[in-house]
């Protein structure tokens, strides 16, 4: 069979999969599901701008990134505000994307590992049906789309490496800037983009296209930036809860996540009917009966402090609490940041999700298989990988520095699938093809013609 056609299949794989899962599940049925993605939505579409009800005060907000809640808005426009039919039109479109994430991933691995199809088609595979890529389909969150620009950015990273285009620069640009608008924690892979480049072109070589890079993504988050500006009075770096997320995650109520610990969830774990849809509504109802940290830690009064001043000088208010409660417990914050990080590699044993079996099998064997992946991986291999090495570790450091989620690890998830895949290029045939001779992928007159595509950008 062709790599046009394994890749095809691949892509078309992800697709279904996903687009099963929306309907077995059946998520978009689920009650008060969209949280503040769909509220900011909501307020786009009446007409209230940007803004959400968020620490005591409704209001403009920084409080998301802009890229998801105009999606969510989207689809609200087309099917409804939170109904059922525009709830599966943005899942059915995450479908789609699933898609997309599978060229990402072939693209990344194409550039790391030429010559080695076997890298790119298990990396596919493991992005086609890794069981959280697929769940994250049938939800209304940010992190399928996160983990799809990552990969992508980091691929066009080291194609802009390996060609030293201006035009491969700032589309590298372009993507870092999305990324950033999208989720901004993970722009750190900003790092490992600029070491693909340095690795691609040497230091000299890198000069320009790093400049163009920086050029580019400057340019598409400068006027979030600059509205930020004018709503808030002050520099606000696309979002404004930093000081928010490290006092949920800090303070003297936190396990180090923004859930809450109750025995209650145990009951709510309980499925009340059988089947698949049955165990993802006992998700659910233990999700909202856990409830966040804000529900248990902030009071009335609280609220009332916190509403009265602008919306940054709120979560400038809460990082200061969180450091005031750190300097009580001396050597609580090290705990804190090991189980974080504790959390991030195995599960969050705070999240009801996670109770799952599939979750935690799956999950813990990606995470073996990655290590494996890296540890077999021919040296050239794994030297080619340090890219994205650096954007994984920064990220798990983030996190197990502040707060740390499920969600927050789905976005590295493509990235531990190629390392997986990485153990293959010990035992697989090599090829002495260049990725610049690599047969390209394209679409003409309704069928696979050959020409420049997604998967293999003319060069």
């Amino acid at each position: 069979m062709s790599d046009r056609r394994i890749a095809w299949g691949l892509i078309i794989t992800a697709v279904l999969v996903r687009g099963a899962a929306v309907f077995v599940l059946q998520s978009h049925r689920v009650p008060h599901s969209t949280y503040e993605h769909g509220e900011i939505a909501e307020n786009l579409l009446a007409g209230r701008g940007f803004s959400v009800r968020f620490l005591g005060s409704d209001g403009p907000t920084s409080q998301q990134a802009p890229v998801y809640p105009w999606i969510v808005a989207g689809a609200y426009a087309i099917g409804g505000v939170e109904t059922p039919r525009s709830l599966l039109i943005l899942e059915l479109g995450q479908a789609a994307l699933g898609g997309l994430l599978v060229v990402a991933v072939l693209a990344l691995a194409r550039e790391v590992a030429p010559g080695r199809p076997w890298v790119g088609w298990l990396a596919g595979s493991i992005a086609a049906l890794h069981p959280t890529l697929v769940y994250a389909a049938t939800h209304v969150q940010v992190a399928l789309l996160a983990a799809t620009l990552v990969t992508a950015a980091l691929a066009w990273g080291y194609r802009t490496g390996r060609t030293g285009r201006d035009r491969d620069a700032l589309v590298t640009g372009g993507l870092l800037a999305l990324l950033g608008l999208t989720d901004p924690i993970l722009a750190l892979v900003v790092a490992g983009v600029g070491w693909a480049i340095v690795m691609g072109r040497g230091m000299r070589g890198a000069v320009r296209p790093l400049g163009l890079v920086g050029l580019a993504l400057a340019a598409g988050v400068a006027p979030w930036i600059l509205r930020n500006g004018q709503v808030h009075g002050e520099l606000v770096l696309i979002k404004s809860t930093f000081g928010y997320a490290f006092w949920q995650g800090n303070c003297t109520l936190s396990e180090g996540t923004d859930k809450v610990v109750r025995a209650s969830v145990e009951r709510a774990l309980r499925p009340k009917r059988g089947g698949l849809q049955g165990v993802n509504d006992s998700l659910w109802a233990a999700r909202h009966e856990a409830g966040y940290l804000d529900d248990v830690a902030l009071t009335t009064a609280d609220y009332q402090e916190l509403g009265a001043v602008s919306e940054p000088e709120r979560s400038r208010i809460l990082f200061r609490r969180a450091l005031v409660d750190l300097k009580e417990a001396p050597g609580r914050y090290t705990s804190l940041c090991l189980r974080r990080l504790r959390y991030f590699v195995f599960f969050d044993e705070t999240n009801p999700k996670t109770r799952s079996l599939i979750y935690r099998a799956s999950h813990l064997t990606l995470t073996l298989a990655a290590a494996l992946g890296l540890l077999l991986a021919r040296a050239d291999l794994r030297w080619k990988l340090g890219p994205t090495v650096v954007a994984v570790a920064l990220i798990a450091l983030f996190h197990s520095l502040t707060i740390v989620s499920v969600r927050f690890h789905i976005p590295i998830e493509p990235l531990l699938g190629l390392w997986a895949a990485a153990a293959v290029s010990r035992w697989g045939a090599n090829s002495p093809t260049t990725v610049d001779q690599i047969e390209r992928l394209g679409v003409e007159r309704g069928r696979l013609a050959g020409r420049p595509g997604l998967f293999h950008p003319a060069t």
